[in-house]
Protein backbone atom coordinates (compact mmCIF):
# COMPACT_ATOMS: atom_id res chain seq x y z
CA UNK A 1 0.00 0.00 0.00
CA UNK A 2 1.40 3.55 -0.81
CA UNK A 3 1.50 5.91 1.89
CA UNK A 4 2.31 9.76 1.02
CA UNK A 5 3.79 11.79 3.78
CA UNK A 6 2.50 15.25 3.35
CA UNK A 7 2.17 18.43 6.08
CA UNK A 8 -1.62 18.36 7.29
CA UNK A 9 -2.30 21.20 5.96
CA UNK A 10 -1.94 22.24 2.63
CA UNK A 11 0.31 19.49 1.36
CA UNK A 12 -1.88 16.71 1.94
CA UNK A 13 -4.61 19.12 0.10
CA UNK A 14 -2.36 19.11 -2.88
CA UNK A 15 -1.54 15.53 -2.84
CA UNK A 16 -5.01 14.52 -2.54
CA UNK A 17 -5.65 17.01 -5.69
CA UNK A 18 -3.09 15.50 -7.95
CA UNK A 19 -4.53 11.79 -6.91
CA UNK A 20 -8.36 12.26 -6.89
CA UNK A 21 -8.62 13.14 -10.60
CA UNK A 22 -5.98 9.89 -11.61
CA UNK A 23 -8.26 8.01 -10.11
CA UNK A 24 -6.81 6.93 -7.54
CA UNK A 25 -8.70 5.89 -4.39
CA UNK A 26 -7.27 8.07 -1.35
CA UNK A 27 -7.67 8.04 2.31
CA UNK A 28 -6.61 10.69 4.61
CA UNK A 29 -4.75 10.30 8.49
CA UNK A 30 -6.96 11.82 10.73
CA UNK A 31 -4.99 15.28 10.85
CA UNK A 32 -4.96 15.87 7.00
CA UNK A 33 -8.51 14.95 6.81
CA UNK A 34 -9.56 17.37 9.71
CA UNK A 35 -7.86 20.43 7.80
CA UNK A 36 -9.06 18.94 4.61
CA UNK A 37 -12.65 19.21 5.96
CA UNK A 38 -11.90 22.92 6.62
CA UNK A 39 -10.76 23.70 3.09
CA UNK A 40 -14.59 21.63 2.21
CA UNK A 41 -16.67 23.61 4.71
CA UNK A 42 -15.16 27.05 3.49
CA UNK A 43 -16.20 25.56 -0.49
CA UNK A 44 -12.79 24.40 -1.86
CA UNK A 45 -13.33 21.91 -4.12
CA UNK A 46 -11.57 18.49 -2.93
CA UNK A 47 -12.01 15.37 -4.77
CA UNK A 48 -13.22 12.27 -2.86
CA UNK A 49 -11.64 11.02 0.01
CA UNK A 50 -12.22 8.24 3.38
CA UNK A 51 -11.40 9.05 6.52
CA UNK A 52 -8.55 6.69 8.23
CA UNK A 53 -9.72 3.24 8.85
CA UNK A 54 -7.58 0.59 9.34
CA UNK A 55 -9.23 -2.03 8.63
CA UNK A 56 -10.27 -0.75 5.01
CA UNK A 57 -7.24 0.78 4.17
CA UNK A 58 -5.80 -1.71 1.48
CA UNK A 59 -6.37 -0.71 -1.96
CA UNK A 60 -6.15 3.00 -0.91
CA UNK A 61 -3.28 5.56 -1.39
CA UNK A 62 -2.80 6.91 2.46
CA UNK A 63 -1.77 10.06 3.01
CA UNK A 64 -0.17 11.18 6.73
CA UNK A 65 1.54 13.86 7.97
CA UNK A 66 5.11 13.31 8.43
CA UNK A 67 5.11 13.52 12.62
CA UNK A 68 1.91 11.25 12.43
CA UNK A 69 2.35 7.48 13.95
CA UNK A 70 3.79 6.19 11.36
CA UNK A 71 4.83 2.86 12.90
CA UNK A 72 1.43 2.39 13.91
CA UNK A 73 0.03 3.25 10.17
CA UNK A 74 2.17 0.26 9.14
CA UNK A 75 1.73 -1.90 11.84
CA UNK A 76 -2.23 -1.41 11.30
CA UNK A 77 -2.04 -2.22 7.44
CA UNK A 78 0.63 -4.60 6.73
CA UNK A 79 3.79 -3.82 4.08
CA UNK A 80 4.08 -0.19 2.95
CA UNK A 81 5.82 1.75 0.47
CA UNK A 82 6.64 5.31 1.96
CA UNK A 83 7.08 8.53 0.05
CA UNK A 84 7.47 12.15 1.67
CA UNK A 85 6.72 14.91 -0.46
CA UNK A 86 8.16 18.57 0.43
CA UNK A 87 10.26 21.30 -0.22
CA UNK A 88 13.00 19.41 2.09
CA UNK A 89 12.93 16.61 -0.69
CA UNK A 90 15.75 19.22 -2.45
CA UNK A 91 18.22 17.70 0.41
CA UNK A 92 19.46 14.50 -0.65
CA UNK A 93 19.56 13.28 2.68
CA UNK A 94 15.51 13.53 2.90
CA UNK A 95 14.63 10.42 1.92
CA UNK A 96 16.83 8.80 4.68
CA UNK A 97 15.85 11.27 7.26
CA UNK A 98 11.99 10.48 7.06
CA UNK A 99 12.87 6.56 6.66
CA UNK A 100 11.18 6.69 3.16
CA UNK A 101 11.39 5.03 0.00
CA UNK A 102 11.53 7.84 -2.22
CA UNK A 103 11.14 11.65 -1.66
CA UNK A 104 9.89 14.18 -4.32
CA UNK A 105 9.99 17.59 -3.67
CA UNK A 106 7.36 19.68 -3.65
CA UNK A 107 7.30 23.33 -2.05
CA UNK A 108 4.29 25.60 -1.18
CA UNK A 109 5.71 28.53 -0.42
CA UNK A 110 6.01 31.76 -2.02
CA UNK A 111 9.20 32.94 -3.88
CA UNK A 112 11.20 36.59 -3.03
CA UNK A 113 9.40 37.78 -6.21
CA UNK A 114 5.59 36.34 -4.59
CA UNK A 115 6.37 38.06 -0.85
CA UNK A 116 7.37 41.53 -2.70
CA UNK A 117 3.91 41.54 -5.25
CA UNK A 118 1.65 39.93 -1.75
CA UNK A 119 3.24 42.98 0.22
CA UNK A 120 2.60 45.58 -2.85
CA UNK A 121 -1.01 44.56 -3.33
CA UNK A 122 -2.07 44.39 0.12
CA UNK A 123 -0.12 47.38 0.61
CA UNK A 124 -0.35 47.34 5.05
CA UNK A 125 1.00 49.62 7.43
CA UNK A 126 3.40 47.40 8.68
CA UNK A 127 4.95 44.16 7.79
CA UNK A 128 6.25 41.45 10.35
CA UNK A 129 8.84 39.21 8.70
CA UNK A 130 8.98 35.69 10.27
CA UNK A 131 11.30 32.66 9.42
CA UNK A 132 14.05 32.00 6.58
CA UNK A 133 15.81 35.51 6.22
CA UNK A 134 13.31 37.56 8.06
CA UNK A 135 15.85 40.31 8.78
CA UNK A 136 16.69 41.15 5.15
CA UNK A 137 12.99 40.63 4.09
CA UNK A 138 12.14 42.88 6.74
CA UNK A 139 15.16 45.41 5.40
CA UNK A 140 14.54 45.31 1.86
CA UNK A 141 10.38 46.35 2.18
CA UNK A 142 12.10 48.70 4.45
CA UNK A 143 13.76 50.33 1.90
CA UNK A 144 10.59 49.59 -0.75
CA UNK A 145 8.92 52.17 1.64
CA UNK A 146 7.08 49.82 3.87
CA UNK A 147 7.60 49.81 7.81
CA UNK A 148 8.63 46.48 8.63
CA UNK A 149 10.33 44.04 11.29
CA UNK A 150 10.98 40.65 11.32
CA UNK A 151 9.66 38.99 14.54
CA UNK A 152 11.98 36.15 14.42
CA UNK A 153 15.84 37.47 14.94
CA UNK A 154 17.12 40.69 16.11
CA UNK A 155 17.16 43.57 13.63
CA UNK A 156 20.15 45.57 12.28
CA UNK A 157 18.65 49.00 11.03
CA UNK A 158 21.05 50.09 8.64
CA UNK A 159 22.12 53.86 8.61
CA UNK A 160 22.10 56.16 5.47
CA UNK A 161 25.54 55.98 5.26
CA UNK A 162 27.31 57.65 2.00
CA UNK A 163 24.02 59.74 1.68
CA UNK A 164 23.96 63.36 1.79
CA UNK A 165 22.38 65.13 4.52
CA UNK A 166 21.18 68.62 4.31
CA UNK A 167 23.46 70.90 7.05
CA UNK A 168 21.52 71.94 9.91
Amino acid sequence: MPLLLGYSLGKSQEILRALGPAGFRVMLHDAASTMTGVYVDLGQPIPEYAAWDPASARGHVVIAPPGAAVAQLQAAVGKVRKAVITGWAIDPSCRYQYQADADFPLSDHADFADLLEFVRLVNPRRVYTLHGFAADFAETLRELGYDARPLSEPDQLTLPLGRTQSAL
